[in-house]
């Protein structure tokens, strides 16, 4: 059986999402910058993309590539292989975690058809949380009532306050 191993490699954002990850992220640039890596970028949209159940394609536009370096991801691996066991788990959403997914999520690849299956599902979810992070936190505008000095502060408190849990009453 051969090992496939996710997140060994370079993740090299392309297109309108290496501009989108530009717009989010700057290198040393913190008062500019919603992340403080590139790494927590991919991380995060994976997560939100998969909440909010948001997948997209690669773009393949002519446009500068953004790289997530391998050691980055070598680092996060951990963290990243339990956020693709959950989207296995509990993929496709609304039928409930059967014996099937819990069998896909725990058991390991077998395959290589499988391994790359698994990483378009994880790609697309973490593609499409790209696309949602860029539209609230850069493309939102701060509304004209707010109680935030800035449109990074206001846009990352909706950011928020969207995707918080509901509270009982």
């Amino acid at each position: 059986m051969e090992n496939y191993k996710f997140f060994n490699d370079p993740y090299k954002f392309s297109g309108k999402h290496a501009r989108m990850v530009s717009e989010l992220w700057s290198l040393n640039d913190y008062e500019h910058s919603y992340f403080k890596r590139l790494i927590d970028i991919y991380i995060v949209a994976a997560i939100l993309g998969f909440r909010i159940d948001r997948k997209a394609k690669r773009d393949y536009a002519p446009v500068e590539q953004r790289t997530v370096f391998g050691e980055q991801m070598r680092q996060a691996s951990e963290d990243l292989e339990f956020i693709l066991q959950m989207m296995l788990l509990l993929e496709p959403a609304g039928q409930g975690i059967h014996e099937e997914c819990i069998r896909r999520a725990f058991k390991g690849v077998e395959t290589e058809e499988e391994f790359k299956r698994y990483n378009e599902l994880f790609e697309s979810y973490m593609l499409g949380g790209v696309e949602e992070l860029y539209e609230r936190l850069v493309l939102q505008k701060e509304e004209i009532d707010t109680d935030y000095s800035d449109d990074k502060t206001a846009n990352l408190m909706m950011l928020f306050e969207r995707f918080a849990p509901k509270k009982n009453s």
